[in-house]
C-alpha cells in the first residue's frame, strides 16, 4: 500500500525533529513540530503524520537500544520530550476532530429507526427475561447514541461491547451472539470483514 504524502513527510521529518542544530528544548521541538504540521490543513492528515512520526521514533528507539552498549543510555529519555509534545498535539486534534463516515457507510434514516427498534426490542426482552444484566442493558442502550459513525465503526462497537462484558461478567457467548445477529440482519452484506 503506497503512503500518504503526510506519512511520508512524516518518515523524512523523524530525523530533522531530534537533529536540526539547535538544542532539543520543549521550544525548539515545538517550533520543528509547528512548522510541519502547518503543511497539513487537515486533521486527518496531521494524524497521519504524528501516527508514523510516533511509529518511526519508537523504531529509532528499538534500534538504538539494540546496539547501544552504554549503561545508563539516555537515549529514550532525550525523546520523551519529543513524545509530550505530539501527545498534546494529537490530544489537541481529536478534541477538536469530527469523524465522518463515507456516504456508502452511513446509516440511512430508515436503518437508524430499523436499528433503534430492534436495540429496544433487544432491552425490553432482557428486562422481561430478568437476566440481572445491568451493564449489558446499559450497553446496549448507549448504542443509540452512535449511528454518526458509520455502519463499519457501529458493528465494531457493538460486536466489542458485546463481547467485552460477556468476558468480563461471566456471560455466555449463547446469550450476546444472538444479540449482534439480530441487530446486524440487513447489514451482512456490509459486516463480511467483521465475522
Amino acid at each position: 500500500m503506497d503512503m500518504t504524502i503526510p506519512e511520508t513527510q512524516a518518515k523524512e521529518f523523524v530525523e530533522d525533529f531530534f537533529h536540526a542544530g539547535k538544542p532539543n528544548t520543549l521550544e525548539n521541538l515545538k517550533d520543528r513540530l509547528d512548522n510541519k504540521l502547518h503543511l497539513f490543513r487537515k486533521d486527518k492528515d496531521q494524524l497521519d503524520f504524528l501516527k508514523v512520526l510516533v511509529n518511526d521514533i519508537n523504531k529509532d528507539i528499538e534500534i538504538h537500544e539494540a546496539d547501544c552498549e552504554r549503561i545508563d543510555c539516555e537515549y529514550r529519555e532525550m525523546r520523551n520530550p519529543g513524545f509530550f509534545l505530539i501527545r498534546q498535539e494529537i490530544d489537541e486534534i481529536n478534541n477538536r476532530f469530527k469523524f465522518e463516515p463515507k456516504n456508502e457507510d452511513r446509516f440511512s434514516t430508515e436503518d437508524e429507526i430499523s436499528l433503534h427498534h430492534k436495540l429496544n426490542e433487544i432491552l425490553e426482552k432482557l428486562d422481561r427475561q430478568d437476566l440481572g444484566q445491568e451493564i449489558l442493558f446499559e450497553e446496549i442502550e448507549s448504542l443509540k447514541n452512535h449511528f454518526g459513525l458509520g455502519k463499519k465503526t457501529w458493528f465494531q462497537l457493538l460486536k466489542g461491547k458485546l463481547f467485552e462484558v460477556a468476558i468480563e461478567k461471566g456471560i455466555e457467548i449463547a446469550l450476546v451472539q444472538p444479540i449482534y445477529d439480530a441487530l446486524s440482519e440487513g447489514f451482512t452484506s456490509n459486516l463480511k470483514w467483521l465475522n
